[in-house]
C-alpha cells in the first residue's frame, strides 16, 4: 500500500473554522475597520434618532445605532465612491451572510436594525443610490428577515406541540 507524503495529508485538513472576526470575507481576505463610515453614520445619528423615535414602538435609538456602527465599522468602502447612503446589495448580503453564519443573533440584530437605516433613507431623502440597489439591498433584507420570522414561527410551533 502506497502511503501519502505528509503534505499531502496536511493540505487535505488545511482550511478549519477559525475563530476571530466574524467580518471575514469568504475568500479569506480581512475587511478593514472604516473610521470613514463610522463617521458618516455619526454625521446622520441625530436625524436617525429623531426619525425612529417618531416610529410606533421604538424607544431605544442607541442600541440601534450601536448595532449600526458594528456593521459599519467593516463595512466595505472605496474612499471615491462609496457611502453608507448607497449601499451596494452584493456587499450587504456577503456581511449578513458573514455575520449570520459567525454570529446568528448579532446577525439576525443587524439586520432588524439595517432595516431601519435603509428606510430612514429612504423616508429623509438620504439615499444616495440609485432605485434599484434601493430595491435590492431593501429586497435583501425583507428576505433576510422574512426566513429569521419563518425560522422562530417553526421553532414556536414545535414548542406548542411538544408542551
Amino acid at each position: 500500500m502506497a502511503t501519502k507524503s505528509r503534505n499531502a495529508r496536511g493540505q487535505r485538513h488545511h482550511a478549519r473554522c477559525q475563530p476571530g472576526n466574524p467580518f471575514v470575507n469568504a475568500d479569506q481576505h480581512v475587511v478593514l475597520p472604516s473610521p470613514a463610515n463610522v463617521r458618516e453614520l455619526e454625521a446622520l445619528t441625530p436625524a436617525f434618532i429623531r426619525w425612529f423615535r417618531a416610529g410606533p414602538g421604538n424607544p431605544d435609538a442607541t442600541f440601534v445605532v450601536e448595532h449600526l456602527a458594528f456593521f459599519f465599522r467593516f463595512y466595505p468602502r472605496d474612499e471615491e465612491t462609496s457611502s453608507i447612503t448607497a449601499l451596494h446589495p452584493g456587499d450587504v448580503a456577503a456581511k449578513m451572510a458573514s455575520l449570520l453564519l459567525h454570529t446568528v443573533q448579532e446577525g439576525i440584530v443587524a439586520m432588524y436594525c439595517l432595516m431601519h437605516f435603509v428606510e430612514f433613507l429612504r423616508d429623509s431623502s438620504r439615499w444616495t443610490g440609485d432605485q434599484e440597489s434601493f430595491r435590492a439591498v431593501h429586497g435583501l433584507l425583507t428576505d433576510f428577515i422574512c426566513i429569521d420570522l419563518r425560522a422562530a414561527r417553526q421553532s414556536l410551533d414545535r414548542a406548542v406541540r411538544r408542551g
